[in-house]
């Protein structure tokens, strides 16, 4: 909290913008395959920095009880768990493109990729769901 605010909504923004970044990175790297360090560091960032966000919702969830009437523990439970399932696809990501770094070989790219982009859509829901706590009524 900040005077009041919680810190939650400007701390999740920088680990959707890397670890979305840190996919699209994956992609190039088919292409150009110097990009997959450079999408290994970006998602190991977006991973830390989703770990604080993540930690951080619970000051606002406290915030969103008293403040926010129309959402329900269930509302906030949802959004909770989208956000560390994309937190654990993510952290798989990380490791088979840290293999796949190693063993210099596709197979490991192609399986980080797939993963990230079931981290990406898990992300996205849990922004949607974050998303409708605070701007639907």
């Amino acid at each position: 909290m900040l005077g009041g605010v919680p810190l939650h909504p400007l701390l999740v923004h920088a680990p959707i913008g890397l670890l979305l970044f840190g996919t699209l990175l994956i992609l190039i790297s088919f292409k150009w395959t110097s990009f997959r360090l450079f999408a290994l560091i970006t998602l190991v960032a977006g991973l830390f920095s989703g770990a604080v966000a993540f930690l951080s919702g619970d000051s606002a969830e406290e915030y969103a009880e008293a403040n926010l009437p129309s959402v329900t523990e269930a509302m906030i439970e949802n959004h909770e768990h989208f956000a560390l399932y994309s937190l654990i696809a993510f952290g798989i990501t990380v490791v088979l493109l840290a293999i796949g770094y190693r063993a210099k070989g596709k197979l490991w790219i192609t399986l980080s990729f797939v993963v990230a982009l079931v981290g990406a859509g898990l992300l996205a829901y849990a922004g949607h769901l974050g998303g409708q706590m605070v701007y639907a009524k």
